[in-house]
C-alpha cells in the first residue's frame, strides 16, 4: 500500500534554522494568547530559567530523558530544553534579536578562548 506523504512529514524532513526557531516559537506564542501583554526582559529571563529548573526536577525524579505521558504531551529533560529554546525564540522575536547570527558569533568568539575559559572547574 502506498502511503501518502503528509505536508507535516516533509516539514519534519528538511532542516530547521534557528531563524525558523524563532519565527515558529513567536507564532505558536501569538496562537495561544502569550503575546497579548509587554512581557519585561526580567519576566523573560526567570520564565526561561523556570524551565531550566523544570528539566533539573525531571533529573532529580530519575525520568527518562525523553518520553510521552498518557496524554500524549512530550516529558523528560530533553522536552524541558526545547521548552527553553522556544522560549528563547519567542522572546528573541520580541525584541527583535538575529538570534541565528547571535549565535554564530558567540560560537566564532568562543572558538578563541583559551581550555576551559582559562581553567574554570565547572
Amino acid at each position: 500500500m502506498k502511503r501518502c506523504l503528509l505536508l507535516s512529514d516533509i516539514d519534519r524532513a528538511l532542516p530547521m534554522t534557528i531563524r525558523d526557531l524563532v519565527e515558529q516559537s513567536y507564532e505558536q506564542a501569538k496562537k495561544s494568547g502569550w503575546t497579548e501583554r509587554e512581557v519585561p526582559i526580567p519576566e523573560m529571563i526567570a520564565l526561561i530559567h523556570s524551565e531550566a529548573s523544570e528539566a533539573l526536577e525531571c533529573y532529580r525524579k530519575g525520568e527518562a530523558i525523553s518520553w510521552t505521558d498518557e496524554t500524549g504531551k512530550p516529558q523528560g529533560i530533553a522536552s524541558e530544553f526545547a521548552d527553553i529554546l522556544i522560549r528563547i525564540g519567542h522572546y528573541s522575536f520580541l525584541l527583535r534579536i538575529d538570534l541565528e547570527e547571535e549565535v554564530k558569533r558567540k560560537l566564532e568568539y568562543n572558538a578563541t578562548r583559551p581550555h576551559r575559559h582559562g581553567g574554570k572547574l565547572a
